[in-house]
């Protein structure tokens, strides 16, 4: 059944973003109002810089969020759509309107991030095996280096294999870039098909649509082991984090990957920390490169700021010029879907937790 109702939009705009980005909404005929909110923190984490009124979450039909919900399911009985700016939702998973609400669907920004993470995955996977940092310091020194002042040889990544541990629109992006450096992927997922089952909203032509990428696949926790065990020189972790998927990479997993770089863009929940820095320090693993941290944001003091060939960067991976503008394009097209009836895209799966 068609909807023909109004829509009222509200957007808690994340940090710094740009917020004329939603000005789209404002040509869709359906849209009454559209109310935009600076918002205070970075993306998934944001919270809004004002009180939103009782008037607002009263009236609000469509919700663009990092993680402020209404404070009940009573004062927004007019909530149909919450979009978030995160390909993640597990900071929703406490939230008492998410606990207590099943009428509301929400959707992840799912494929918004694959361009600018899978260039952060390949720029710091070759900053590592090149030893770029060096550069920087023989400039600031005015120096001619050498490279026999490098700790380790240079590698290529032409013909080794990078891992993608959740082959979603991150993971799928990734291995394309990966393809075209001449490395082989293989993937592991563990309920989607190779072949996507919806078109790219966010990134149209982007990733990797029907699976034709991995020259091998694992799918489920039954072949985890095999997955960890395929002789993987590179690890992507990019996979949702879930009970069933916290601290998955620890001392019996790293033991698998014995050799390997890890770079994680998901959420630190998926790596022990401890065991990851013992696997580093003692030479079992190459090193690692982190978007993410358990815990997050890394506090002062804390042993992963200073070990040798960890590199560490504040959840920032995504950030790019027209982030704003892609979460919009799968927002837009939510709503639509809705009121035609249709299911939305990145719809969350409240059971799965992603």
């Amino acid at each position: 059944m068609t909807i023909t109702s109004e829509e009222h939009v509200l957007v808690i705009n994340p940090g710094e973003f740009n917020p004329k980005a939603y000005e789209a909404f404002r040509a869709l005929p359906f849209v009454a109002s559209l109310t935009v909110i600076p918002g205070v923190g970075y993306g998934g984490r944001s919270d809004p810089a004002r009180e939103v009124t009782a008037e607002e979450w009263a009236r609000t039909t469509v919700l663009l969020t990092g993680q402020a919900l209404p404070p009940s399911p009573e004062a927004a009985p007019n909530l149909k759509l919450v979009q978030l700016f995160s390909a993640g939702s597990n900071q929703l998973q406490k939230l008492p309107f998410y606990r207590a609400n099943d009428k509301t669907i929400y959707a992840t920004a799912s494929g918004t991030h694959g361009p600018a993470i899978s260039e952060w995955v390949i720029l710091m996977m070759l900053s590592f095996f090149h030893n770029s940092y060096l550069y920087t310091k023989w400039q600031a020194e005015a120096r001619w280096g050498n490279d026999s002042e490098f700790p380790k040889p240079v590698i290529d990544q032409f013909g080794r294999t990078m891992g993608v541990f959740g082959y979603g629109a991150i993971g799928r992006q990734t291995a394309r870039v990966a393809k075209a450096l001449g490395m082989k992927v293989v993937a592991h997922s563990f309920s989607s098909p190779p072949k996507k089952e919806r078109v790219e909203v966010a990134v149209p032509g982007s990733g990797d649509p029907d699976g034709s990428i991995p020259e091998k696949w694992f799918a489920g926790a039954e072949q985890l082991d095999d997955f960890f065990s395929s002789g993987i020189d590179v690890l992507v972790v990019s996979a949702p984090f879930t009970p069933e998927t916290t601290k998955i990479i620890n001392r019996k997993t790293l033991a698998k990957l014995k050799g390997a770089y890890i770079i994680n863009i998901a959420r630190g929940g998926l790596i022990d920390t401890d065991d990851l820095i013992e696997a580093v320090e003692s030479g079992l693993i190459a090193g690692a490169a982190l978007d993410v941290t358990d815990p997050e944001p890394l506090p002062d003091g804390h042993k992963l700021w200073s070990v040798k060939n960890i590199s560490i960067a504040p959840h920032i991976s995504g950030h790019s010029v027209g982030y704003e503008d892609r979460v919009t394009n799968i927002a837009i097209h939510n709503v639509k879907q809705l009121r035609a009836g249709k299911l939305v895209t990145n719809q969350v799966d409240k059971a799965k937790g992603y």
